[in-house]
C-alpha cells in the first residue's frame, strides 16, 4: 500500500512539474540575491590591503504579454562596503624608525534602483527553460565617506568622516538566464549578469588633510561623473534566486 501512494504521488508531481507553460495572461514574481566578499593585502612595501563587500536583491513582477515573452517592474536594494589602507610616509630619527603614517578611506553606501524589464523565455524541456532579459533602472542613494589617518606605533588618529552624500546611477543590462521548475508553479533561477552599462554621478565632501597642522585640514563638495561598460559572467557576478507563477 505504501508503495502504491508513493507511486501515485511521483505521478502527481510529474504531472505536475511538465504542466508548466509561459503562457500569455500569466503573472509571475521572483527574487535574485547576489552577494560577493574580498580581502586582499596586495604587496609588503607599501602596506596596502582592500576589503570590499558588495549585496544586491533584486524582487520583481513579471506578465506574459506574449506565449514566452514577459515584461515587469521590480527595485533592486544595492548596499556596498570599500575600504582601502596603505603606508606612504615613515619617519626615521637617527636611523630608527620613528612612526609611519596610515590613511585610509572606506565608504558604505545604500541604494534604491526601481527597474522595468522584458524578458524572453525559451522552453527546450518542460522543467527547464533559458531567457534574456534586458532591463533598464535608475538608483538613488547616499553614502558615508571616512578618511582616517593612523600614526603608529604611536596609535594616534586623525578621523574625518562624512554622511548622506548623494549618489545617483543609471544602469542598463542584457542577462542570459536560467530556470529550473520544481513543481508547475515554483522554479530555481540564476542570472548570469552579461553585458551592462553603468553611469554614476557622486557628491563627495572629501577632506584634503594637512599632515603637519591638522587643525588646517579642509574640505569640499565636489562632483564625479563615472561610465563604464562591462561584459561579465564569471559566478562572483551571478546571481541566484526563485520565480512563482501565479496563475
Amino acid at each position: 500500500m505504501k508503495k502504491l501512494l508513493f507511486t501515485l504521488l511521483l505521478i502527481v508531481v510529474f504531472n505536475l512539474s511538465t504542466s508548466a507553460q509561459y503562457e500569455f495572461g500569466t503573472y509571475y514574481i521572483d527574487g535574485n540575491i547576489n552577494y560577493d566578499l574580498s580581502n586582499v593585502k596586495m604587496d609588503n612595501v607599501t602596506e596596502t590591503s582592500t576589503k570590499n563587500s558588495n549585496l544586491t536583491f533584486t524582487p520583481e513582477v513579471g506578465y506574459f504579454i506574449n506565449n514566452n515573452l514577459a515584461i515587469g517592474i521590480g527595485v533592486s536594494y544595492i548596499n556596498n562596503f570599500d575600504s582601502n589602507t596603505n603606508m606612504t610616509f615613515s619617519s626615521y630619527v637617527n636611523g630608527n624608525l620613528d612612526y609611519k603614517m596610515y590613511p585610509s578611506y572606506s565608504v558604505g553606501l545604500n541604494e534604491i534602483a526601481p527597474l522595468v524589464f522584458i524578458k524572453y523565455f525559451y522552453q527546450p524541456t518542460n522543467k527547464l527553460s533559458i531567457s534574456l532579459r534586458a532591463s533598464y533602472s535608475l538608483g538613488w542613494g547616499t553614502y558615508t565617506l571616512i578618511q582616517k589617518y593612523t600614526k603608529e606605533p604611536q596609535g594616534q588618529e586623525t578621523i574625518f568622516k562624512s554622511e548622506k552624500n548623494k549618489i545617483e546611477s543609471r544602469y542598463i543590462f542584457l542577462s542570459p538566464e536560467l530556470q529550473y521548475l520544481v513543481t508547475s508553479k515554483v522554479g530555481l533561477q540564476i542570472n548570469f549578469n552579461g553585458l551592462g552599462y553603468i553611469s554614476t554621478t557622486k557628491y563627495d565632501n572629501y577632506f584634503v588633510f594637512n599632515g603637519f597642522n591638522p587643525s588646517l585640514s579642509s574640505g569640499s563638495i565636489t562632483k564625479q561623473s563615472y561610465e563604464s561598460t562591462s561584459f561579465n559572467i564569471k559566478p562572483t557576478a551571478w546571481s541566484f534566486g526563485v520565480f512563482v507563477l501565479l496563475n
